[in-house]
């Protein structure tokens, strides 16, 4: 399932940015979409259209989301040549970490966690922001996947206890960040 994201959103935007500061410029017309549009071919070996870059810089009107393969793209763009700590569509398995690992994830509207691993499958969260979360909740989970709700188990939050708890639950994850200190 391909998970569409508000042409406004913050994810959107900061990948816009990421390829502007890669190519050097602002698109502002065909010529600038189609030369980004070939950068991005050579640079990713992924298409997205002239016409595509055109509607998601506004040029072209009526263009209201973009589509999560879109902005995988952009962002692996944005990105190409550089040291990225990104993981692209990957899950991050809870068996594959140590204690400590923290992961970035994000979510619509505008929500953003900072989450540290503690070993047995626990997780607490380090920082929030737009979130009915808090700074010290923990709860359990075994993946966090990119475009998918993030499901976990017994989240402790100060003086309460939720069995289950659905992160993204309509859009999925939009952002799954493993951070390298």
């Amino acid at each position: 399932m391909t998970t569409s994201l508000p042409i406004d959103s913050i994810e959107v935007q900061q990948v816009k940015k990421s390829a502007e500061s890669r190519l050097g410029m602002t698109p502002e017309s065909p010529a600038d979409f189609a030369e980004l549009s070939l950068r991005i071919k050579l640079a990713t070996g992924e298409d997205i259209s002239a016409d595509t870059l055109s509607r998601i810089w506004g040029y072209k009107k009526g263009y209201s989301s973009v589509r999560g393969t879109t902005v995988r793209i952009l962002e692996a763009y944005g990105k190409a040549g550089s040291e990225s700590d990104f993981i692209y569509g990957i899950a991050i398995k809870a068996d594959e970490l140590q204690p400590g690992d923290r992961v970035r994830i994000a979510w619509l509207p505008d929500r953003v966690a900072l989450l540290e691993y503690k070993g047995d499958y626990q997780w607490e969260v380090k920082e929030i922001a737009n979130s009915k979360l808090h700074v010290g909740d923990s709860f359990s989970c075994r993946v966090i996947a990119q475009g998918q709700p993030l499901i976990v188990d017994n989240l402790q939050s100060g003086d309460r206890h939720i069995a289950g708890y659905t992160i993204g639950g309509r859009n999925g994850l939009t952002i799954v960040q493993a951070v390298q200190e």
